[in-house]
C-alpha cells in the first residue's frame, strides 16, 4: 500500500471526512485531499500525524523486495483505490538495478519460475524481462518463460499518441513478442547517461 491508500483506509475506518481528519491533525483539508489523490507525497512525520488523528499508529517495516530471485515477484502488483491493478514499477526497477550491481546473481535470480500472479500483464512482464536479461548477459533463457503464453490483448504503456509511438520504437523485442509495448528505459536505466 502507498501513502494515499493508507491514509484513505485509515480515514474511512475512523468514519471521518477529509475536513474532520484535517481538523484533528491540524492541517489544511487540501493537504489530506492531495495526499489521497496522489498529488502529494507526505513525509513520514506528516503521514504518522494524519494516521494518529484517525486513531491509529503508523508502523514502518523494511523488507527485501527482490529476495534474490524472480520467484519473489509474483506479488509485484499495486491496487488503485478503484480496484484496478498494475505492476509495481518501482519494485521491478529495483530488482533490475540490483542485478545490474550484482551481475553474478543474474542466472540464479531468473532461474525460479514465479507463481502465477493473477495478472496476465505481470506474468508476461516477468517472462519478457527474464528473457531480455538472459539475452543481454549471454545466458540461456530460463525454461519457465516458454510456459507463459503471450497476452491475449496487446498492452501499451499509457501516454499521448506521441509518447506511445516512442514506446513502440524502443520496446525490447522480448516484450514486443509478448504483446507488451513499453520503452526499455521505463524499466532499465540508460547507464551511458549516468553521472559518476
Amino acid at each position: 500500500m502507498d501513502a494515499a491508500e493508507v491514509l484513505h483506509f485509515a480515514r474511512k475506518d475512523a468514519e471521518l471526512t477529509v475536513r474532520e481528519l484535517a481538523e484533528r491533525a491540524g492541517v489544511a483539508a487540501s493537504t489530506v485531499s492531495r495526499i489521497e489523490r496522489r498529488q502529494m507525497d507526505p513525509t513520514v512525520g506528516m503521514l504518522a500525524r494524519l494516521i494518529a488523528a484517525a486513531g491509529l499508529e503508523l508502523e514502518l517495516r523494511s523488507l527485501h523486495t527482490y529476495r534474490g530471485n524472480f520467484g519473489a515477484l509474483a506479488d509485484a502488483l499495486e491496487v488503485d483505490p478503484d480496484g484496478t491493478t498494475h505492476p509495481d514499477w518501482t519494485r521491478l526497477r529495483a530488482v533490475l538495478d540490483y542485478l545490474y550491481l550484482h551481475p553474478t546473481l543474474t542466472q540464479a535470480a531468473i532461474a525460479d519460475k514465479p507463481e502465477p500472479s493473477g495478472s496476465e500483464l505481470l506474468d508476461n512482464l516477468l517472462a519478457g524481462i527474464a528473457e531480455k536479461i538472459s539475452d543481454d548477459a549471454g545466458l540461456p533463457r530460463p525454461s519457465w518463460t516458454k510456459d507463459v503464453p503471450a497476452l491475449t490483448a496487446p498492452w501499451i504503456s499509457p501516454g499521448t499518441p506521441r509518447m506511445q509511438a516512442v514506446d513502440r520504437s524502443e520496446t525490447p523485442p522480448q516484450l514486443a513478442v509478448r504483446g507488451i509495448t513499453l520503452a526499455a528505459n521505463n524499466l532499465w536505466r540508460d547507464r551511458r547517461t549516468e553521472v559518476a
